[in-house]
């Protein structure tokens, strides 16, 4: 048995060390300092860093072989504040010698003060792993949607290897042709009944105070903790640009979106509407995107987006990371299991950049992630 303790900011070289021999082609990082200084920020410079709520090694001997990331993110269950926590970077020496490690990582994370722990980012062994320990994995916050807004140039991009580039070169004038019939019959290029205003902290701050009040269970923001999680996710350049925009309608806020801009796949971090406005805010957003040329765009579904989200032609797809919760109020656990929980990206480890800036996708030529998509299973939304 491995020994697990809280994380300690003399264990920042050494956990850097281990992400590198994780994540060998993946980490994207210059260097093991640099990964050190983000794991450093994340854990110890948060805004919401709570020594009571300490993220976690396992160590063998004098060596650190496996580590669980804690950051406390502050919710509200009906009015009243709930302590929550995010878990990420749940990871273990690759050596058989360790297959414990993560459940001792975990169940201590688990076990600490927290009324409420979540993740989003967990593949098939570690939805057994919450599950053993006492969670549950959370079926309509891990689906996703997604909409193809130029169908024919995204299915030539798709295509694998130098002859699928090939092909795809042949035959791009019809893809174009295609395209433009397509769009227009998908109701794209036309304009819309709303208007756009630059997203701010403090316009965000308001708009889910506002809206926010209709879920049971929801974050509990301060402007200046909105600045810097908006900046945390601005510096994320993996999957392009954060394009952020609050949508009005006769001069009140009708919604609001945050995704990353791709030419491949764009990659929706939150969007939310007035109850009314799911369609109009749904349709913006398509074509927010669309005229800057993505050719499809992804997001999480949002339970009171379900009709909207089958209205607008989209595809729901069943990723391969889920949503996995533990909790010691059983309500609150309800309220995610039921929809009724404003849960985004945002508010989990989507807008993290543990796996640097290294590119997954070429932008330029709008080439799909191959294995993402062939981790997805699209089937047709019905109403």
């Amino acid at each position: 048995m491995t020994e697990v303790r809280p994380f300690q900011e003399r264990d920042l070289s050494e956990v850097a060390a281990l992400f590198a021999r994780v994540h060998p082609h993946e980490g994207g990082w210059p260097s093991e300092a640099a990964c050190a200084a983000y794991f450093q920020e994340m854990f110890f410079g948060n805004p919401w860093a709570d020594p009571a709520l300490p993220s976690w090694v396992a160590r063998d001997g004098e060596r650190i072989v496996g580590f669980v990331g804690v950051m406390p993110r502050p919710m509200r269950y009906r009015g009243k504040p709930v302590r929550a926590a995010v878990l990420t970077q749940l990871m273990v020496e690759p050596d058989k010698r360790y297959g414990l490690a993560a459940a001792q990582l975990l169940r201590a994370a688990l076990a600490g003060p927290q009324d409420l722990a979540l993740s989003d980012g967990a593949d098939d062994a570690s939805c057994r792993l919450w599950e053993a320990c006492g969670g549950a994995t959370l079926t309509l916050y891990g689906l996703q949607w997604r909409r193809l807004l130029q169908p024919a140039r995204y299915a030539l991009a798709s295509l694998p290897g130098i002859a699928g580039r090939a092909a795809a070169v042949a035959a791009a004038p019809m893809a174009m042709a295609a395209d433009a019939v397509m769009t227009r019959r998908m109701g794209l290029g036309q304009r819309s009944p709303l208007t756009e205003q630059a997203l701010t902290a403090t316009s965000l701050f308001s708009a889910i105070e506002t809206f926010g009040g209709g879920y049971a269970l929801r974050p509990r923001y301060e402007v200046p903790t909105l600045e810097w999680l908006l900046a945390q996710a601005r510096g994320k350049r993996r999957h392009g640009e954060l394009q952020a925009q609050v949508l009005r309608q006769g001069g009140r806020v009708a919604g609001w979106f945050l995704y990353y801009l791709n030419a491949a796949m764009s990659q929706v971090m939150q969007v939310a509407a007035r109850p009314g406005c799911e369609d109009a805010v749904l349709a913006h957003l398509f074509e927010h995107a669309f005229r800057r040329g993505a050719r499809a765009i992804e997001g999480r579904m949002e339970p009171r987006f379900a009709r909207a989200v089958s209205r607008q032609r989209c595809f729901v797809l069943v990723p391969s990371l889920s949503v996995v919760a533990h909790a010691r109020n059983p309500e609150a656990l309800g309220a995610l299991g039921a929809g009724d929980a404003f849960f985004s990206r945002l508010e989990g480890e989507g807008w993290m950049r543990f796996l640097g800036e290294k590119p997954v996708a070429a932008r330029g030529r709008g080439l799909a992630p191959r294995r993402l998509w062939a981790r997805l299973r699209p089937q047709p939304v019905t109403p």
